[in-house]
């Protein structure tokens, strides 16, 4: 869910291992902050994909949050 700020809110009863999650209708310049970056994962960005993973094994807990914060061009 994309809130009008630009955060990507999640509810998950799962750990969260990595994302990867497309957006319609903007060109994306950025994505950081939120659970992801707490948790220390990288983020990528295309035009219209997010993409969200750990080199270290890392996850976001179970529970609900902002998973990360988008920019656009």
């Amino acid at each position: 869910m994309l809130t009008e700020n630009g955060d990507v809110v999640y509810n998950s009863t799962q750990d969260i291992y990595g994302f990867q999650f497309g957006i319609s209708g903007s060109t994306l310049s950025g994505a950081s902050g939120g659970a992801a970056a707490d948790s220390g994962f990288q983020t990528s960005v295309g035009e219209s994909t997010v993409l969200g993973f750990s080199f270290t094994g890392s996850y976001i807990s179970a529970g609900t949050g902002v998973l990360v914060s988008l920019s656009f061009n």
